[in-house]
């Protein structure tokens, strides 16, 4: 698609087109996740490891302290 085709859209075809763009988007970054992941259990089974994924990132949040080490008020 060209910048000119874009130009010659009407509002709503435009509108709809972001809608499309947005759920592709999203679509393809699921789909790599996904793909993602099997590559890393893949791996892990090939070393002898097994690895759980769940559904949060990072390590949990650690509780607020103050500079006494007792917990903040918030």
């Amino acid at each position: 698609m060209t910048r000119e085709m874009l130009k010659a859209l009407s509002g709503p075809e435009l509108e709809q087109l972001g809608i499309w763009v947005r759920e592709e988007t999203k679509e393809r970054a699921a789909r790599h996740k996904q793909e993602t992941i099997a590559k890393i259990k893949a791996l892990a089974a090939d070393v002898g490891v097994s690895v759980k994924i769940g559904g949060t990132r990072g390590r949990p949040a650690k509780p607020a302290t103050d500079a006494q080490g007792t917990k903040a008020r918030r």
